[in-house]
């Protein structure tokens, strides 16, 4: 995620919606500054902190985590610590925090040649059901209800809470349904599609994927109509090999399923190779 891109996705993000968000991490401060930008690269090459917020009397470093924070992990965050206290511009102390799906809530001491001692929280969302969340929402649209700010801002926070879906299954449907909810009347309809977005970029594998979810959570309206013909058209596909595969089943021709299907030969032979017939 480039430097440009980051401070587009974040430029609108209020104090009062960053409030939301600390309140959900169980932190309280009246000044709450997202991102300083004249802090938050810490090296454009491989160093970009996740979140910064200054707040009344720390600066505080989020991080987010989808699996055990292992060594390299550690010296990461160090390196986050250090610089940070490095080029910050007040006497406020530096803190870190690492959001994690994989790990219990605890204190986290990591000691460096006996010489450096380097101590951060880990904030735990595995008992946190990202799939009743997003139950819940499906729910409250369906009838109508309305949606609460700290419900969005749960909702843009599934993907690191525990799931019986795969990750990548979750930031798909908290994309879809973020994209989907009328956000002009929340106040925090900058930071959830931030939130998003950030999450999107950092755990997706680089591709078309990608790109789409990142440039309609970006407000780039053109990905929004692309991504949503991308859905139909891929719905359609897996329709019409669930027809194929019937018809497969049945005894048909290959000429009669490519007729009833618009499938290729070649897609049609691929699902006979699967079946064995």
């Amino acid at each position: 995620m480039t430097g440009k891109q980051e401070d587009i996705i974040f430029k609108d993000v209020s104090e009062e919606e960053v409030d939301v968000f600390l309140k959900r991490l169980n932190i309280k401060s009246k000044k709450k500054k997202l991102n300083p930008t004249e802090i938050r690269y810490i090296d454009v090459a491989i160093l970009i902190a996740d979140i910064i917020i200054e707040l009344d009397d720390m600066i505080l470093i989020i991080e987010f985590q989808s699996t055990n924070v292992d060594t390299n992990d550690k010296n990461r965050f160090l390196a986050y610590f250090s610089v940070v206290n490095f080029k910050k511009k007040t006497k406020k102390e530096v803190k870190l925090l690492v959001i994690s799906t994989a790990e219990r809530s605890k204190r986290v001491t990591h000691i460096i040649d006996d010489i450096i001692s380097f101590k951060f929280d880990i904030f735990s969302m595995m008992d946190m059901n990202g799939d009743a969340i997003i139950n819940n929402i499906e729910n409250k649209m369906k009838n109508n209800e309305k949606i609460t700010n700290e419900e969005l801002i749960d909702l843009s926070l599934v993907p690191v809470m525990g799931s019986e879906n795969t990750q990548v299954e979750q930031i798909e449907k908290s994309v879809n349904l973020i994209l989907s909810i009328n956000l002009e009347d929340y106040k925090v309809k900058n930071l959830v599609k931030s939130i998003a977005y950030l999450l999107a970029d950092k755990f997706l594998e680089d591709g078309e994927h990608k790109t789409i979810l990142c440039d309609a959570l970006g407000g780039k309206m053109n990905a929004v109509y692309d991504y949503g013909e991308r859905r139909k058209q891929e719905g359609i596909k897996e329709g019409s090999k669930k027809m194929a595969l019937y018809m497969i089943k049945k005894g048909e021709s290959d000429e009669e399923i490519q007729k009833e299907t618009e499938l290729s030969l070649d897609e049609i032979k691929a699902l006979r190779k699967k079946t064995g017939k």
